[in-house]
């Protein structure tokens, strides 16, 4: 039999003091079972829910007309403030808005929603229980017990709803996928359910997938963004740029020389200074360079060490 908690809770209001029952039974201790791990999927957590989806739509599609007629209210203030052509900043506008429409609409209200709850989600929590008297916002799972075969478990599970009448309890197996909700078991066998869960899941993969490229592009596009931001700060101050980014967003530094048609310290457009081809041959090339050594040559390494002897033995006899 299930035992319950005799004592009453009691939940203090800002208005008034409500005593409630705690109908969250407890079942009977089982020997050697005392912990379980549990995982848990929910098709609200990984796919968009219709109505959030509607309403993202229509918010979109609000937001930019009313936007859309405040600042056609906004350019009729300037055009009599400032005697300018209504007309022509109406045009200007209208352009831009179809210029620029692509990017006027990148606002996804699922993430500006998420980041929304990320900061306001306690206080609102607080406020909601408040406003409604805690009525059931929450889900809850009870594990009731694990067994060796699914006899004892049928068995175990018919001893419980005589005990406890308030409650369902289903049979299910350990380390397989289950539905989460209690209608699903009603026909006494879940296998049917495996395609579904196997597409949610399969789903929960793809939206992983999805978010993780599009962090990537956009940590990409904020290096791209800020090597041309400092190309153009270099250009403008007559400096050379140090650093560079590749085709896949990872960014080098100069002495990474290593790359076909780059030239990490000069560069190779038009009106650049020098090519890699040239440094290399100023470098390398140049008849008074010397690399290596060469027989019955020593590109003059032997009259400057003959001349530092002479500077050396000048200075020597000075001192004297």
């Amino acid at each position: 039999m299930s035992t319950k908690k005799s004592a009453k809770s009691k939940l203090v209001d800002k208005s008034e003091t409500k005593e409630y029952v705690d109908l969250l039974d407890e079942d009977k201790p089982i020997s050697g079972q005392k912990y379980v791990c549990l995982s848990f999927i929910s098709p609200e957590d990984h796919i968009k829910n219709k109505n959030l989806f509607y309403f993202e739509k229509f918010l979109a599609n609000f937001e930019f007309k009313k936007t859309f007629e405040k600042y056609t209210q906004f350019l009729n203030f300037l055009s009599y403030k400032y005697n300018l052509d209504f007309n022509k900043l109406t045009k200007d506008m209208e352009e831009f808005v179809e210029e620029e429409k692509d990017k006027l609409f990148l606002t996804s209200l699922d993430d500006e929603y998420k980041s929304f709850l990320d900061i306001k989600e306690e206080d609102l929590q607080k406020e909601y229980n408040n406003t409604h008297q805690y009525q059931t916002n929450t889900r809850g799972i009870k594990v009731r017990g694990v067994f060796g075969s699914q006899e004892e478990a049928e068995l175990r599970c018919k001893f419980l709803r005589d005990a406890d009448p308030n409650h369902d309890v289903y049979v299910g197996g350990v380390g397989i996928w289950m539905p989460f909700h209690p209608e699903a078991y009603k026909t006494g066998r879940v296998e049917y359910l495996e395609k579904d869960l196997n597409e949610l899941m399969a789903q929960k993969k793809k939206n992983d997938e999805i978010s993780k490229e599009q962090f990537k592009e956009r940590v990409k596009e904020s290096k791209k963004k800020a090597i041309q931001e400092n190309i153009a700060k270099a250009q403008k101050e007559g400096n050379k740029l140090m650093q560079t980014i590749d085709e896949e967003g990872n960014l080098i530094n100069a002495d990474r020389m290593d790359i076909p048609g780059k030239n990490l310290l000069f560069g190779d457009g038009d009106g650049d200074d020098v090519s890699t081809a040239d440094l290399r041959k100023e470098l390398f090339e140049a008849r008074d360079v010397i690399v290596g050594k060469q027989e019955n040559n020593d590109h003059g390494l032997s009259q400057i060490l003959e001349r530092q002897k002479e500077l050396a033995a000048k200075t020597e006899d000075e001192t004297e």
